[in-house]
Parts: C-alpha cells; sequence; structure tokens
C-alpha cells in the first residue's frame, strides 16, 4: 500500500510520504520517542511495531484528525465494496476478481488506508464503480 503498486485498475499512486521517509515503516512503527510514563516499557513505537502517532506531530500538526479523516472516507467505501462483491453473481469474472484483489490489499493493509490514502480510495472508487455498472447492465 505504502509503494503505491499492486492494485488493478489504477496507475501506481505511491505514498507522498515514501520521498519523506526513507526508513518507510521503521519511521512511524519503531519510532524511538520515550515512553509517556516514567519508567514504563513502550506500549507504541519501540519495537512494539504499533503506531506511536508522535511522529506525525513532526510534519502534521493535528495529525489525529487528520486520520480520522482519512478513516471517515475509506471505512464506508470498504463497506460498500465488500456488499458489493458479496452478491455480486459471477465470482469468476474479470471484473469481480480484479475488484477482490483490490479490497484485500486495502484490508490486508490493516491500516484503514493511513499508508497511502489516495491510493487506497482509488483503488476502492475504481472497483466500486465497476461492479456497479456491471450490476446495472
Amino acid at each position: 500500500m505504502f509503494a503505491g503498486t499492486g492494485g488493478t485498475g489504477v496507475e501506481n499512486m505511491p505514498s507522498p510520504h515514501s520521498k519523506t521517509m526513507p526508513q518507510k515503516c521503521i519511521t512511524c512503527h519503531i519510532y524511538k520517542g520515550k515512553s509517556e510514563k516514567e519508567n514504563e516499557p513502550l506500549e507504541k513505537g519501540g519495537h512494539t511495531f504499533r503506531l506511536d502517532d508522535r511522529v506525525c506531530l513532526k510534519c502534521h500538526e493535528k495529525s489525529k484528525d487528520l486520520i480520522a479523516e482519512w478513516e471517515a472516507k475509506i471505512s464506508p467505501m470498504i463497506k460498500q465494496l465488500r456488499d458489493l462483491l458479496d452478491s455480486y453473481p459471477d465470482k469468476t469474472s474479470k471484473i469481480y476478481v480484479s475488484a477482490n484483489r483490490n479490497y484485500a490489499l486495502v484490508v490486508a493493509d490493516g491500516g484503514m488506508g493511513i499508508h497511502n490514502p489516495r491510493y487506497a480510495q482509488a483503488l476502492l472508487k475504481h472497483s466500486i464503480s465497476s461492479l456497479s455498472a456491471e450490476l446495472w447492465k
């Protein structure tokens, strides 16, 4: 997802972060900030691989709001595509297989699109449009 590749029906779209974060995943998931509590182990960041959103604050003033905004856009699209996939009559068609691949890519990423929101939305929109158009023929 971060690399913006692997989906079908849309052009490759690397995350803008891929240019500003040379260490990729490590930048956010192995953030080496101090624990928020004195003498406590890290609950996120470090080797937990859980996102420490304090790293986002280096560039994004209101990172939690931004994350919530992305999730609010992408979550309903994931549900809509899942519903279309579930009800699609020909599960062997090229359109279904492509849409299912895009769905799996976005969901398997585990970040609700946060790793590359533009690419996630493009994949979901393309798949929703393709399945919907085919159903209305």
